[in-house]
């Protein structure tokens, strides 16, 4: 897992990383565990980047399980089929209306409105 992880980051050399965690188990498949950090726009941006060299994708806001902790999440495939979750924590202020978990394409839009600020 680890030469996967590093094979992906060197085809992609400008996808951000704060952290990875690797998992392994002999009972369950490895995951891969990646944390990106910075501002709202930032770090919606980082994922986003993210998303684009993941397959099998879905994207998760959380803001139900930790409110003052949420996170925004894609879960996905490296090309060689590892799977991989990255994460970007958000500051509380971040999902001020937005009072439940949300999933998919709701996610994906609201993303790409918090990252204009970071392509302008």
């Amino acid at each position: 897992m680890i030469d996967s992880a590093r094979a992906h980051l060197d085809s992609h050399p400008a996808l951000d990383v704060a952290s990875i965690d690797i998992s392994a188990t002999a009972i369950a498949p490895g995951r891969l565990e990646v944390h990106v950090s910075g501002s709202r726009p930032v770090a919606s941006a980082r994922v986003l980047d993210w998303l684009d060299t993941l397959t099998n994708t879905s994207l998760f806001l959380q803001v139900e399980a930790n409110p003052e902790q949420p996170k925004a999440m894609v879960f996905g495939r490296l090309p060689d089929g590892t799977p991989a979750t990255v994460i970007a924590p958000l500051a509380e202020d971040d999902v001020v209306g937005i009072t439940r978990d949300r999933i998919g394409d709701w996610v994906l839009h609201w993303l790409r409105m918090q990252a204009v600020d970071v392509a302008a």
